[in-house]
């Protein structure tokens, strides 16, 4: 086949028709990278997001107990109110157990073994210390140990709460996490069913800070403080 000659001008046009054709394939592959690395972001904040919402789902399951209590601020378990505790570990027998397992009175008061409540203690407060076994009351409510059975017997219908937790922020320093509680009042429901962590409408009554120490791979109660406090 004869080939074709060109003059200078239909040249000239072939080489400003293919340089148009490599930038725009260019601005293509530059468009097809910016679509994909903002894909990126936002796939990695969904993600993001979503990881926060389930820490703080699983926090506010773990400092339930003690919020429901209101407790008084303290810097380690150590000073803090030794039934106040105890009776947090209780409660998260109750709430994390199948109570139906457990012994019952004629009064319909259940016996939760010591082992389970210390169980719950360390899940709660890490292994640095244990409750010391014994009757306790808490305004109304007594808690009596009976020591020939090593049971609590708790009036189960008497565990009503007084807050439950939903946390706004979780500031991250190693192995130690600084939650933002906003405490929500269950008396505030009215006809709304809550569960920690929900608002649904909840006014916030008050902002505690609760920090949590990782030990064995877990998360425990350290301390509790006004938030904004400085440690």
């Amino acid at each position: 086949m004869a080939r074709v000659k060109h003059t200078k001008a239909q040249k000239a046009k072939i080489r400003r028709r293919r340089a148009r054709q490599f930038r725009g394939a260019v601005f293509l592959l530059l468009a097809f990278v910016g679509v994909i690395s903002i894909a990126s972001v936002i796939v990695g904040q969904i993600r993001k997001l979503t990881n926060d919402d389930a820490q703080k789902a699983e926090f506010a399951r773990i400092i339930a107990p003690l919020v429901a209590l209101d407790p008084a601020p303290f810097e380690g378990p150590e000073k803090a109110k030794a039934e106040l505790l105890e009776e947090a570990a209780i409660r998260a027998v109750i709430s994390n157990e199948n109570t139906s397992k457990y012994t019952r009175t004629m009064q319909g008061q259940i016996l939760i073994p010591v082992l389970d409540v210390d169980r719950y203690y360390t899940r709660l407060f890490g292994s640095g210390s244990l409750p010391r076994h014994a009757t306790f009351t808490d305004g109304d409510t007594t808690f009596e140990y009976d020591s020939d059975s090593k049971c609590y017997i708790v009036p189960f219908s008497d565990l009503s709460g007084t807050y439950y937790p939903r946390i706004s922020k979780i500031d991250s320093s190693g192995s130690t996490r600084t939650l933002t509680v906003e405490y929500l009042s269950y008396a505030d429901q009215g006809n709304v069913t809550g569960v920690p962590g929900d608002s649904n409408g909840q006014r916030v009554v008050k902002t505690m800070e609760y920090i949590l120490l990782k030990e064995s791979g877990e998360y425990h109660i350290y301390s509790v403080r006004y938030a904004g406090q400085s440690s």
